[in-house]
């Protein structure tokens, strides 16, 4: 988890990639781009797309966003690159109105690879290349032979910063990785299938003056987890609990890094995300109650409560876990007199969130409309551990109502505050966030939580909050060692990021899809380096 957790460590080592290899003056309008897409290897589950406009350089320039997510060290290697194409005379009218795509690709060595490919024309003779690289004193070029094909290494005076080039049947294709590199050209490895393909070219067409695209594979099932030490859990799972692809544009702010577009789901599958596409976008009141030390959340929101449990009824169904639910509705009503779908399902709210706190603790809070009412019907089947605090005697009733994201309070703690029902399978955690929730301590209410929030529309269906600061012990628990490290305290990198937001609002056949990260504070950090100021000449 793109410096998200995967997705979002993925997603922001990306844009800072691009930002550099964008300065290298290609120029793009081709529409034909199906082969060059269909040899971009199976596991890369996003791609960049752009275009050059003649004002880009000043605005990447000002946006030190970019840099901070790259960091140093991959800046000095993306800056070699950028000025490396830059001077090349004979690159720029071979590649002119042509598109460049970046694609990510996870590592076995705890790394992201990059690989970016772009049409020229058909240079097949080895001193056509050589002559087209236009190389001289500054930098070494040695040749390979890989499987009867040229490949050539580009070595500067840092040698930990090799760059790999193959010009083979009219695409240019580079990376730092060789075998990458490899993969891409050879005939027989899995490629990104024609959907995905489709996807991307539906969205190149659709925005032909956007800035820049990108485009995520949801499918693979693997966006987030070969970055994980451990099996994906949590709220992280979203990114991994349905099949389709999301398309999308960036908007350009100075300081921020935000995308919108749609999100399409695959047809045909018993995701508990579908749920929500038969849902409108409803206000996200359940934000202002967000514990302050709240490491990520999820927020979940409904228009129409009766459709919604249609729904879910039928995804039990699907997956065979209705009957085996009826009959434990059953016996609470043989044993207690209650019945659930009478007496407490009109009591529900059209929210419920999902959180976890900086501490490692979980906990769940289901909007109410009367919470007097419901605490009358949940002591019948509940036994008090303290004077607010009961324990559930029955299992499964919030996942019988809510599905998925609730299905691990079984027989959880709760206690019911003004119009919430608050879970936590510790009572120890309950009691904390009463403490925090009787003295106002929410993140809404922190003046760089408030700067952020801004730009997070208030209206959506799943609402998905990653605070960086909140989670720092939980991502270097969570991640593998090589992307843990961006999560530390080194100036130029996450750690200067104040948080990631994604969310989803249903627009019935799609998803409206944001997504939207910042700094901790308006001020560009000074103290972010500049690639330019790299001494690679």
């Amino acid at each position: 988890m793109k410096k998200i957790i995967g997705l979002i460590t993925v997603l922001l080592i990306t844009v800072g990639v691009f930002a550099y290899l964008y300065f290298s003056n290609l120029h793009v309008d081709s529409r034909n781009n199906t082969r060059l897409l269909s040899e971009i290897p199976s596991d890369a589950s996003l791609i960049l797309q752009f275009q050059h406009e003649q004002d880009l350089f000043d605005i990447l320039n000002e946006n030190t966003l970019f840099d901070t997510i790259a960091g140093p060290q991959k800046k000095a290697e993306i800056g070699f690159l950028r000025k490396f194409i830059a001077k090349n005379t004979f690159l720029e009218p071979l590649t002119k109105n042509q598109l460049v795509f970046l694609s990510f690709h996870p590592s076995n060595t705890n790394g992201v690879h990059y690989l970016w490919s772009i049409n020229t024309i058909n240079i097949q003779k080895k001193d056509d290349i050589i002559k087209l690289l236009n190389l001289n004193n500054e930098y070494k070029l040695k040749e390979l032979k890989e499987n009867g094909l040229s490949i050539f290494r580009i070595e500067t005076q840092y040698p930990e910063y090799p760059f790999y080039f193959i010009i083979d049947q009219g695409i240019a294709r580079g990376s730092s990785n060789k075998d990458l590199l490899l993969r891409s050209v050879n005939k027989k490895s899995t490629k990104i299938n024609s959907e995905f393909i489709k996807i991307i070219n539906e969205g190149i067409k659709k925005d032909e003056n956007a800035l820049v695209n990108l485009f995520i594979n949801y499918n693979k099932r693997a966006l987030i987890s070969p970055f994980l030490k451990r099996t994906i859990s949590g709220n992280f799972a979203l990114f991994e609990s349905f099949s389709g692809y999301s398309s999308l544009t960036l908007n350009y702010k100075k300081d921020a890094l935000m995308f919108n577009g749609e999100s399409r789901l695959e047809p045909n599958q018993g995701a508990y995300i579908k749920l929500f596409l038969n849902q409108s976008p409803v206000k996200n009141s359940l934000k202002q109650i967000i514990p302050y030390n709240t490491a990520n959340s999820i927020i979940y929101g409904l228009s129409n409560f009766k459709a919604y449990q249609s729904d879910l009824r039928a995804l039990f169904k699907e997956n065979k876990e209705l009957e085996k639910l009826g009959e434990q509705m059953k016996k609470i009503t043989l044993e207690t007199g209650l019945n659930p779908d009478r007496d407490i399902q009109k009591l529900w709210g059209n929210e419920f969130s999902i959180i976890q706190l900086s501490t490692f603790e979980n906990l769940a809070i289901i909007k109410l409309k009367n919470g007097t009412q419901m605490q009358f019907f949940m002591e019948i089947l509940s036994s008090s551990y303290s004077e607010n605090i009961k324990k559930m005697n029955y299992g499964d009733i919030f996942y019988y109502y809510w599905g998925e994201p609730l299905k691990k309070y079984v027989k959880p703690f709760y206690m019911i505050q003004d119009n919430l029902l608050i879970l936590s399978n510790s009572p120890g955690t309950l009691q904390r966030y009463v403490k925090d929730y009787n003295s106002n301590r929410f993140l809404v209410n922190m003046d760089t939580h408030k700067q952020f929030d801004q730009y997070v529309s208030d209206q959506s269906n799943i609402s998905f909050l990653l605070h960086f600061s909140n989670s720092g012990s939980l991502l270097q628990d969570l991640l593998k060692r090589n992307y843990a490290g961006n999560f530390g305290t080194n100036k130029s990198g996450i750690s200067d990021l104040y948080a990631f937001s994604y969310q989803l609002t249903s627009n019935k056949s799609h998803f409206l899809t944001n997504i939207y990260t910042g700094y901790k504070s308006s001020t560009i950090q000074e103290s972010v380096l500049n690639v330019d100021s790299l001494d690679i000449n």
